[in-house]
């Protein structure tokens, strides 16, 4: 327990760092972005890279996949039906559901992973399972709802398989199934890079938050609702009476479970002029939100 309290304390002040850094503007204009980008497209793909080195594959894909998987289908589902009934176009309900359950495991799931969970592998079945399935199969729905002439499953999954992220994971399993051995050269690179990943990408959330400003409508309410509290409920009974799990691997599932809303869902809406304002403020609330959350889930479930 005391382990899982002190890495929330030590993510929590490399956060507060990013904040005055954004606050003071010490680091410039553009400094945010750069950085971002510099997580997105580098560290933390070699951080995935460099985890799968040393991870058997047929940990990522076991029961911990499926309880990924189907919690968020379930939770999104549930956001799209809620809204629905509340009065929201099927676009609109679309946005909401992936807020509702499409999680930010990169910049902010791999830090928590590394501090509170111990095990950064974690995050990977809930990038596999986002971006390769979860991401192009919405994105198909919300193309054919607006009518678009391109719209198609192979396209999106193209887009899909142009993330960084997925590519680097994808390339670190097929080296772990085939057992490739990795020479110095690159790996050994790939260990330095991966170094900058996690405290870069705690700086970049801490500059995020200076300015940020939410409506808490009752939409966002919902939505935050769903991904913070039921997402990770479902997970925990899904692996508890389900599939039988306890323990460590209970309480890892229930964490990922309550990750906030990612960004992406942000950058989906905006592609689709759908939702935009949803998927702003859910991004923002349910990490604020996700923080307390957590800090509870450890204190149930984070003893070992």
């Amino acid at each position: 327990m005391i382990e899982v309290l002190t890495g929330f304390s030590v993510v929590v002040v490399v956060i507060a760092v990013g904040y005055l850094l954004g606050r003071t503007d010490a680091l410039g204009a553009g400094a945010r972005r750069a950085l971002a980008n510099l997580v997105y497209l580098v560290a933390t793909p070699a951080l995935l890279f460099n985890i799968l080195l040393d991870t058997d594959p047929r940990e990522i894909f076991s029961a911990n996949f499926l309880v990924i998987a189907v919690s968020a289908l379930l939770a999104g589902f549930l956001g799209f039906l809620l809204l629905r009934l509340r009065g929201s176009t099927a676009p609109d309900s679309l946005i909401g559901m992936l807020a509702s359950s499409y999680a930010n495991a990169g910049n902010l799931g791999v830090p928590l992973a590394v501090y509170i969970l111990d095990d950064a592998a974690a995050v990977i079945p809930v990038i596999l399972f986002q971006v390769a399935f979860y991401a192009p199969v919405t994105l198909t729905a919300l193309d054919m709802l607006h009518s678009s002439k391109q719209s198609n499953l192979l396209r999106n999954l193209l887009l899909a398989f142009r993330n960084p992220m997925l590519l680097a994971a994808l390339a670190g399993l097929a080296i772990g199934f085939l057992r490739i051995p990795v020479p110095v050269i690159l790996s050994q690179p790939v260990a330095i890079l991966a170094g900058a990943s996690v405290p870069l990408a705690l700086l970049v959330f801490g500059m995020s938050l200076v300015g940020s400003k939410v409506s808490l409508t009752g939409d966002v309410v919902l939505v935050v609702a769903l991904k913070n509290l039921i997402h990770p409920l479902i997970a925990g009974l899904l692996a508890y009476f389900v599939f039988g799990l306890g323990g460590h691997a209970l309480f890892t599932l229930v964490v990922l479970g309550a990750l906030p809303t990612a960004q992406n869902v942000l950058t989906y809406a905006l592609r689709f002029r759908t939702n935009e304002t949803l998927a702003r403020d859910t991004g923002v609330v349910s990490t604020l939100v996700s923080f307390p959350v957590l800090v509870v889930v450890s204190i149930l479930l984070g003893a070992r």
